[in-house]
């Protein structure tokens, strides 16, 4: 396993409204997840238990921001060894049609080679950003311009 996971997908809006969609509809496509877009700020992500055992909370620290650009955060979960950091990074590209706008996505998450179960926490992750990706970029083409 290395150290890292990517997740990309294109999505059919502007750069600008995928931002909106991304940190100012944030509750609609990950309802679970809570931050301010400013570095600094306490990021945190509520999730019941698989086990039936009760809530979990990630907890960590939005690290950068650049409006229709980038937002990185580092997180952690109380039973991991270490902290992961990820970024989402947007960039408006070409697509199909010249006549619409066009956004790549790209999710990663690096430091997972210095958690104890890090191998595990890459197949996890890699499968719930792909579903986070997908309900961001669904919401953000459905989206009204404006």
């Amino acid at each position: 396993m290395g150290d890292s996971i990517r997740v990309a997908a294109q999505a059919q809006c502007s750069p600008a409204r995928l931002w909106h969609t991304l940190v100012d509809n944030r509750a609609a496509w990950w309802p679970e997840m809570e931050f301010t877009a400013s570095p600094g700020s306490p990021l945190t992500e509520r999730t019941n238990d698989d086990d039936g055992g009760g809530e979990q909370r990630a907890s960590g620290t939005v690290l950068a921001v650049a409006r229709d650009r980038l937002l990185s955060f580092r997180w952690t979960m109380p039973e991991w060894n270490a902290h992961t950091v990820v970024s989402i990074q947007l960039a408006s590209s070409p697509g199909p049609d010249a006549e619409t706008d066009y956004t790549d996505v790209v999710v990663t998450e690096s430091g997972l080679g210095g958690l104890t179960e890090g191998a595990d926490v890459a197949r996890t992750h890699t499968e719930e950003w792909a579903g986070h990706l997908a309900n961001l970029i669904s919401l953000a083409e459905s989206a009204t311009p404006g």
